[in-house]
Formats: C-alpha cells, structure tokens, sequence
C-alpha cells in the first residue's frame, strides 16, 4: 500500500500547522501571563488575616499561614516575571525574590504562605480553555 501527499494538500497542512502553531503559541504566552497577574494581585490586595504590627512608623498586616504572602514593599511582586522560550511553545512563570521559595514552602520557623502554584492553580481553566480553543481558519 502506498500514501502519497500532492502538492497542494501539503500546502494547506502547513497553513493549517503555522495557524495552530501560532494559535499556541500565543495561549503559552497568556496563559503565563494570567499566572503572573493573579500571583501578583494576590500578593499585592489580596485579603490577609494575619498579625498587625508597626514597622518604620507605618501598620502592616501580615499574611496568615496558607494565605498569599503579604506584600510589604512590593519587592516579591515585582520579581515575578515571564519567561517564553525560544519557540514560542514553552514559558515560565518564576519569583527571583531571594526569599520566594522559603514564602512558597515555609521554613522550620514559619508555615508556607504559598503564592506561585496556587496561581498556577487558578489558571487552570483559563489556560485548558486557550489550548480547547485552536482552531484552523
């Protein structure tokens, strides 16, 4: 038995493979950024419920244990970024906050107040939605 693909159908499979690939290529990419914009807004207003205390002559609310840290100087929000990778099809979402993992996972002196895979988490949906979404044109 033999196959064979003729001209003309070659071309339409590549058009249709370059719009699925651009398709994912762009649902990568808002899926990363849907992350970073809920870990951000959580850090930066989500509710907090833990202790108040005064530091440098101003009130800060702390971050219970199982919350989104709170945010003090808005240092761990702005260290959240995206990276794509080359390709397009492939991206990371990462904290470079030099404290962001002992937040994400706690340490021997303080319960985790996780921040990065409860976003991933979050984006699920929308990201399963992106990919749901591709379509030829």
């Amino acid at each position: 038995m033999r196959v064979s693909v003729d001209v003309e159908h070659k071309t339409r499979v590549d058009k249709v493979s370059a719009q699925y690939r651009k398709q994912a290529k762009d649902a990568v990419y808002s899926g990363c950024f849907k992350i970073l914009d809920i870990a951000v807004t959580e850090v930066l207003r989500g509710a907090k419920s833990g202790q108040i205390y005064s530091r440098g002559g101003k009130s800060h609310q702390a971050s219970a244990a199982g919350e989104y840290p709170a945010s003090d100087t808005g240092n761990l929000a702005s260290n959240i970024n995206v990276q794509i990778q080359t390709g397009g099809l492939s991206g990371t979402v990462e904290s470079k906050a030099n404290y962001s993992s002992m937040l994400e996972y706690g340490t021997s002196k303080m319960a985790a107040r996780p921040f990065m895979q409860p976003s991933a988490e979050r984006a699920r949906p929308y990201i399963r939605q992106k990919f749901r979404d591709l379509k030829a044109k």
